[in-house]
């Protein structure tokens, strides 16, 4: 038994079983027919309305075709664009000063609770009363211009303070409590941690306030301006140009969306590794279903 086991220690060791090879990660493929629903859908819608279009024959006035909608999109491109720079100026104007007030009120409302007492309360109430109310007195106490601005901050204000308000107050205590007890200042905490943590649920606040904006603009104009998409839409729907109107809907239309998706775009750039991480754990979960 010794001699074997002399034998067994002066043997050379035994190679090692080889180690099972990693699976190899499975890239993402594009799959470019992901939005083919989203893609498609209007296309069939159109392509019923036209189809009944077609067989009811209804006035142009009371439903205009596709086709004839199509039509005035392209015939009165030049007035179309001319109403939509000054939609998109006043929105993009009114959405800043939103964007602006509405996170600073945020910041001041996380950071005080006397504020949040005395004031969010406030926030909400404005949001109660209607639009289509207040924008003929803001019309009366200031120009044109400035009242319109005002309304397009009015409406787009507010999600962006609920966001903001709610985004820093979801921030993890854990990580700030940490950062304080090794030494860190208030101000260092709410630029460093705070606010970081609270700008995913900021943006979903934006795109909320960039569509909101588009609808604050059109109000505006409908009350008191002689230029933009929500005049000229009144405008043709006073002369029963139902296909104008139409087409200066499709304009506003595009004109939330783009902004939307501006707003996207933005969160992509300024939280890439909050994508990454939805991205791979999307990812892990289809491996676990295969």
């Amino acid at each position: 038994m010794r001699a074997t086991r002399d034998a067994a220690a002066r043997a050379p060791d035994a190679p090692a079983a080889p180690a099972p090879a990693a699976a190899p990660a499975r890239r993402r493929r594009p799959r470019p027919g992901r939005w083919l629903p989203a893609l498609v859908l209007p296309f069939v819608l159109i392509a019923v309305w036209q189809g009944a279009a077609m067989v009811l024959r209804p006035r142009e006035w009371l439903l205009p075709s596709p086709a004839a909608i199509a039509g005035a999109l392209w015939d009165d491109r030049g007035r179309l664009w001319f109403h939509a720079q000054a939609t998109i100026a006043t929105t993009l104007a009114g959405l800043a000063i939103a964007v602006g007030a509405g996170v600073l009120l945020a910041l001041l409302i996380a950071w005080s609770r006397s504020a949040e007492r005395a004031v969010y309360p406030w926030v909400v109430a404005s949001q109660t009363v209607p639009v289509l109310a207040v924008a003929p007195l803001l019309v009366v106490w200031l120009d044109p211009e400035p009242a319109m601005l005002a309304l397009v901050a009015l409406v787009a204000f507010f999600p962006v303070v609920v966001a903001g308000v709610d985004g820093l107050r979801a921030a993890d205590p854990l990580l700030a409590r940490t950062v304080r007890t090794m030494g860190a200042r208030p101000g260092w905490v709410w630029r460093h941690v705070l606010v970081p943590g609270a700008l995913p649920g900021l943006f979903t606040g934006l795109r909320m306030a960039a569509v909101f904006a588009v609808t604050g603009a059109v109000v505006g104009e409908y009350v008191g301006a002689e230029r933009g998409l929500g005049a000229f839409s009144k405008l043709t729907t006073g002369q029963f140009q139902t296909a104008l109107t139409f087409a200066a809907v499709a304009w506003l239309a595009l004109i939330g969306v783009a902004l939307f998706a501006a707003v996207s775009a933005l969160e992509r750039l300024a939280l890439p590794h909050r994508h990454r991480a939805v991205r791979r754990r999307t990812v892990r979960e289809r491996m676990r279903r295969t």
